[in-house]
């Protein structure tokens, strides 16, 4: 029997196979490259270390080009699937807040975010309403709308009676003057304490209600708390989404990632992406060395 017949395949099968495992993990092997002297050994490193920052920025470039894109990312948030589960989750909050009575507003956002956070983003909240009411009332300059008023109101009280011929007209114009400025010395120096302890007030008033009187409230309102949410949540994406992948910057974030990463690390990441396809490539070569075998024999 020749057993050349059996033999020649199978050893081109065998170099098939070895060749293509050498060429695989050529990709990823030497780590580091193999130097004689002055001489650097050709194909050390492997090819994915030597690569690596260029491959970190292709893949970058890929994903913030062709994957993470606002068009992709808005057809993906602002899907119906999407809505639907918004919806679904703020029936489930509605639903809970309908039956719970025991728990205010503010020990419902404290068990998220914690007394500490509360009490910090609390007086946020009521020193920036509080100062932008303060800045308000200062654009109006309240001290003269009032004593305008007031003088009109004076001067017609007065209006033909002997006050008003010697010179109460005068007077009380005077008076409002000082008045005017008087009223807005005060705004200007009370003001913004005042104004601060009425919404100070205002805000835990409101925060000790319940999350049930909170959901009766917008109940007899007949305001659709769903719709709401949906109309702000989409206004957010197409309005905000741009500003947003401009200040992450994804190209730079999966660059920086991957040059971060270690060489055995980024091999391993490939290895589970590509696990299967590099075992067929080296089975693939094991295969065409044993069909080179069959048809050597022919010759």
């Amino acid at each position: 029997m020749d057993y050349s017949i059996i033999i020649r395949p199978l050893i081109g099968a065998g170099i098939g196979y070895v060749t293509n495992w050498i060429a695989v993990k050529m990709m990823f092997r030497p780590l580091k490259p193999i130097t004689i002297g002055k001489y650097t050994l050709p194909f050390t490193p492997g090819i994915i270390p030597k690569n690596k920052a260029r491959l970190a920025e292709a893949i970058g470039n890929s994903i913030s080009t062709n994957l993470l894109t606002e068009d992709t990312l808005k057809k993906n948030l602002l899907s119906k699937e999407m809505k639907e589960n918004l919806k679904l989750k703020i029936s489930n909050i509605l639903s809970h807040a309908e039956t719970e009575t025991s728990i205010n507003l503010k020990d419902y956002i404290e068990s998220y975010i914690g007394s500490v956070n509360y009490n910090k983003n609390f007086e946020k909240l009521a020193n920036h309403i509080a100062f932008s009411i303060y800045e308000t009332i200062i654009s109006y300059d309240l001290g003269n709308l009032i004593t305008q008023k007031l003088e009109i109101v004076a001067k017609e009280k007065i209006k033909g009676s002997a006050l008003s011929i010697f010179g109460g007209k005068a007077l009380i114009s005077s008076i409002s003057e000082d008045a005017s400025f008087k009223i807005n010395e005060y705004i200007e120096t009370e003001g913004e304490n005042l104004i601060h302890e009425m919404v100070t007030k205002e805000l835990n008033k409101y925060a000790s209600y319940t999350t049930s009187d909170i959901y009766n409230s917008i109940e007899s309102s007949n305001i659709s708390i769903q719709n709401l949410v949906i109309n702000i949540y989409e206004d957010f994406i197409i309005k905000t989404m741009p500003s947003i992948l401009n200040s992450i910057n994804i190209s730079n974030i999966v660059k920086n990632k991957i040059n971060s990463m270690e060489v055995l690390e980024l091999e391993n990441l490939i290895l589970q992406i590509m696990k299967k396809e590099l075992n067929a490539l080296i089975n693939l070569g094991a295969l065409i060395g044993f069909i080179l075998g069959l048809v050597n024999l022919l010759f």
